[in-house]
């Protein structure tokens, strides 16, 4: 497989149905028009890392550098949410972070979206806490992604919750035997709908493409069609401003609760942690952010370096200053779809 393959990759199916390739945002009209606009109703979901503590310590975390002291108060979480109702929100999906099922008020949180904001709720978790989690607040998910990690005796220590959504996998490549990799898939249960695969996103990008084609040789060899390789690559946007940010901002726990513009900024440079030059506001501050009274105080083009949303990037800008769309091409409904 040549390098040309990998980074010209066209985007299969399931990486469009089970992670952020950006054609989800054609099923929604109404908020790219108001971003062309400037009318400020912009918000489709948005990422919520309530936790800094986690009870696994994974080689290739991507924010080994974070403060595991840190976390949200529940009140500005709930105060965040619903200044993002005003604004159109309609999914939030509960990630890392730490691992977010440590959360103190982790099971009123997800009852709280769901049953008093009637907002569309997933969950990026390791899968370790599974059983301190009463079952009725599983059934509440849209969907469920567990990490699976390679730690010791990872298969009496992973669970997978039972929840009426879909359930999926992912897990990072680190240089797996194919006779591992078949233990997984005997480990991962029938109902787990898909299990993703990725690179190190920490590596370089020469080291990223060598991954993939690794990675594809030993899916190839895999008689389990569940598994399916998402394609990463570190590229800097075409622009200077990080358009999805007023689609899908991410609130972390960073001193108490900071927005930042995505979850990628920590692959810039390596940092492994959310640097303060990319904070947008604090999550009271929100509304002030999507009007563009306070603005984005990098430059996404000169310092995002390790950017993996470039192609989504790239898709919002022809789009907010070209008017290149596709919203004829996406008129069937898609599965999460609200879920950009």
């Amino acid at each position: 497989m040549k390098n040309e393959e990998i980074v010209n990759h066209i985007k299969t199916e399931k990486e469009h149905k089970y992670t952020s390739t950006g054609i989800k945002f054609w099923r929604h009209k109404e908020e790219l028009m108001s971003y062309k606009n400037q009318t400020g109703r912009t918000v489709i979901s948005t990422h919520i890392s309530p936790e800094g503590a986690c009870n696994l310590r994974c080689p290739y975390c991507s924010v080994t550098k974070r403060d595991t002291h840190n976390r949200i108060e529940l009140d500005t979480i709930k105060d965040y949410v619903e200044k993002l109702k005003t604004r159109g929100l309609q999914a939030v999906i509960i990630t890392g972070g730490g691992e977010p099922t440590l959360y103190s008020h982790f099971e009123e949180l997800v009852a709280w979206l769901k049953e008093k904001q009637n907002l569309s709720v997933a969950l990026i978790t390791n899968g370790t806490n599974v059983d301190r989690i009463d079952d009725s607040i599983w059934r509440l998910f849209s969907w469920v992604r567990v990490s699976l990690n390679f730690v010791e005796n990872y298969q009496d220590r992973i669970k997978f919750p039972k929840i009426e959504g879909v359930l999926g996998a992912s897990m990072v490549y680190i240089g797996q035997t194919l006779d591992e990799m078949r233990d997984l898939s005997m480990f991962v249960p029938d109902n787990v709908k898909y299990i993703r695969i990725l690179p190190n996103c920490l590596k370089g990008q020469e080291d990223l493409i060598e991954e993939h084609k690794k990675i594809k040789h030993l899916l190839e060899q895999l008689a389990d069609d569940r598994f399916f390789q998402q394609y990463k690559l570190h590229g800097k946007p075409c622009s200077e401003v990080c358009h999805q940010a007023y689609f899908r901002p991410y609130l972390s726990e960073v001193d108490g609760g900071t927005v930042f513009p995505c979850d990628s900024l920590v692959l810039n440079e390596n940092q492994m942690m959310f640097g303060e030059q990319y904070a947008i506001c604090k999550p009271q501050e929100i509304l002030d952010f999507l009007d563009m009274k306070i603005p984005l105080r990098f430059n996404a083009k000169e310092l995002c370096d390790g950017c993996v949303f470039a192609d989504n990037i790239k898709l919002l800008d022809d789009w907010y200053h070209k008017g290149i769309e596709q919203f004829g091409q996406y008129e069937e409904e898609m599965t999460h779809e609200e879920f950009v």
